[in-house]
């Protein structure tokens, strides 16, 4: 009996970082600092702390003699955005490039440590849990922003300001794609959590499936629109029932329109001028010139590109002194400006070496996505806190996710926002939580697999 306990496993000594890592994706999707900083500047240093935490975590990781697996794709892309940092250093300014470096390899140094401590299914189930958290709890920023800047008749409702605190979801460009991952993973959770979810806590899924859904259409976002068309035909194609799913869609279409007949209206109005304007009016014709002058900035350093967040800065050497692209595009003011498309802006500003990367990330995302859904689920998946079908459902809830910020990165700059990255992030640790599970089993017919 003595032998046993000495040899009975002790405390976990990661499991302090694991929590100071849950705490890091709080403070990292919701942004408290962020909220308290915006209504009350004199408390500015409170915005520190997410990173000096970070910094905390990752000292744990350095002197951990056990170190987590790596990140291939994501670690690519931050040696690019550093290499692109320094091209801009060279061809012009480049402070825009640090602050985007500074704010990546936060993100990658979350992701490390997020691979490390947070291992086990039933660690990635905390961070998988706050992710849905973090589109239920702007989706009731979403809710909020309608009284703040309300749908006002003589308003462009996509110009109007959303979450007003946040550097990227104050308006539709991002925070519309954000609300149809939203509305996809939340789907996925509910169906994930549904048989051993509470009442209550399908009730809160629930509503953050109606915020979601609420965030997407009051956003107006265009791009939006047609991630969720894209999405929502991948699930549909995935689905058993798809009969059932036809009739319970055109069911809230139609409660949406009675409920709320003048918003109905406006939004397909907004929608149709998709077909409508194409590429020869509007926004779609302002995309078409920034695109031209992005395919020559290509041309001009087709290699690596002209750098880092150096598309309207890089405009200085592709465009004469007194050219004019369109009715107003001038080396002066696209300065600063943005391609408004994240594959444009990864053949600007890095090129061909960008092209393979950016080609690598995607690739790398779809195929563990793929092997997360196919693995045979080990018992200890479920020993671990995580019920059948958990698995297999967050996975396509992390896949249409990802799967809508890459179609609505097409239109919207979505590539320098955390949208992507935290996404590709949590299918990474998905991944080596289940394999991590698939490699400890015995093999059947070893000695340990009769025992």
């Amino acid at each position: 009996m003595s032998a046993q306990l000495a040899n009975a496993p002790g405390p976990d000594p990661d499991e302090r970082t694991y929590r100071l890592v849950v705490l890091l994706w709080v403070l990292y999707l919701l942004a408290p600092a962020k909220v308290v900083t915006y209504y009350i500047p004199s408390l500015r240093p409170l915005s520190w702390a997410p990173e000096l935490l970070l910094f905390w975590c990752t000292w744990v990781y350095l002197r951990s003699p056990r170190k987590g697996p790596g990140f291939p794709a994501f670690t690519a892309f931050l040696w690019l955005i550093i290499f692109g940092t320094g091209v801009a250093a060279v061809i012009g300014n480049w402070g825009v490039s640090r602050e985007l470096l500074r704010l990546f390899y936060q993100y990658w140094l979350l992701g490390i440590v997020t691979l490390t401590f947070c291992n086990t299914p039933r660690r990635a189930r905390a961070i998988l849990t706050v992710y849905f958290f973090y589109f239920l709890y702007y989706g009731i920023w979403g809710l909020i922003s309608l009284k703040l800047s309300p749908l006002a008749a003589n308003v462009d409702p996509g110009a109007r300001v959303i979450v007003g605190w946040h550097p990227n979801f104050e308006n539709r460009d991002a925070f519309g794609p954000l609300m149809v991952a939203g509305l996809v993973y939340s789907i996925y959770y509910y169906r994930a959590t549904q048989t051993t979810a509470s009442r209550n806590q399908k009730v809160v899924i629930i509503l953050g499936i109606l915020l979601s859904g609420v965030g997407f259409v009051t956003s107006f976002g265009r791009g939006a629109f047609l991630a969720f068309l894209v999405t929502a035909a991948s699930m549909w194609a995935r689905a058993r029932r798809k009969l059932a799913i036809l009739i319970a869609a055109s069911a809230a279409v139609g409660v949406l329109a009675f409920a709320a007949p003048q918003v109905t209206q406006r939004y397909l109005a907004s929608m149709q001028t998709i077909t409508e304007q194409g590429m020869h009016e509007g926004t779609g014709e302002d995309r078409k010139y920034l695109w031209a002058i992005a395919w020559r900035e290509f041309l001009s350093s087709p290699i690596v590109g002209v750098g880092t967040a150096n598309y309207g800065v890089a405009a200085q050497w592709v465009l004469g002194a007194q050219e004019q692209v369109g009715p107003r595009y001038t080396r002066a003011k696209l300065w600063g400006r943005a391609t408004h498309s994240a594959p444009m802006t990864i053949l600007s500003e890095y090129g061909l070496l960008g092209v393979l990367i950016a080609s690598f990330i995607v690739w790398d995302f779809f195929r563990t996505n793929r092997r997360i859904r196919k693995a045979p689920k080990a018992p200890e998946v479920t020993q671990n806190a995580l019920p059948p079908g958990y698995v297999e459902a967050v996975a396509l809830g992390l896949n249409g996710a990802f799967l809508a910020y890459c179609v609505s990165g097409i239109f919207y700059e979505v590539l320098y926002t955390p949208l992507i990255w935290n996404v590709i992030v949590l299918n990474r640790m998905l991944y080596c939580a289940v394999l991590h599970v698939e490699r400890e089993q015995p093999r059947p017919g070893s000695h340990a697999a009769r025992q």
